[in-house]
């Protein structure tokens, strides 16, 4: 008896081998990636202007908030789709939106103006970026769960709830 006759003899079904979800060089590449960073990031604390006045504000901070609503649409339709992508696209939402608060918080001027930023970041963009980070978490959750339902009724030899009718007109 082979090795997959006698998992089947026993019910339970073949292990399947294991499978990396990413390539053995992408986590070196990416600490060296850091650790290169490191050091750029110093030389720029050190030597950037406190306070800078620059052209093209407004294109900057609007291309930005363009992108951060193409992400909130796309999030959008492939939850309705039911789309597994969802969670890169969630994840990058979550991304833009914290980064969004970060700038906002960071460049807003004293008095009012920081009070309006650090609101919006505590009341709108963080919450949201939590959920986003959530809606990424559970789909994978969602998807690992209809594999185990799928994985139960294969075992099971169970046959799907639907069928197709199909006419023939001969």
């Amino acid at each position: 008896m082979t090795g997959d006759e006698q998992h089947s003899a026993e019910g339970a079904p073949p292990a399947l081998p294991a499978v990396r979800p990413v390539p053995t060089w992408i986590a070196p590449v990416f600490t060296v990636l850091a650790l290169v960073t490191v050091p750029w990031t110093a030389y720029l604390a050190a030597t950037l202007p406190d306070d800078i006045r620059t052209r093209n504000y407004r294109v900057a901070w609007v291309g930005f908030d363009v992108g951060l609503i193409v992400l909130l649409l796309l999030t959008a339709v492939l939850a309705y789709r039911g789309h597994r992508h969802m969670v890169m696209t969630a994840t990058a939402t979550a991304t833009a939106l914290l980064i969004d608060a970060w700038f906002d918080v960071v460049t807003a001027p004293t008095g009012g103006d920081l009070a309006v930023a650090v609101a919006t970041a505590l009341v709108g963009e963080l919450p949201l970026t939590c959920l986003c980070v959530w809606i990424a978490l559970q789909v994978d959750r969602v998807i690992a769960r209809r594999l185990r339902q799928l994985e139960r009724r294969a075992e099971q030899g169970s046959r799907p709830r639907w069928r197709y009718r199909t006419r023939y007109r001969g």
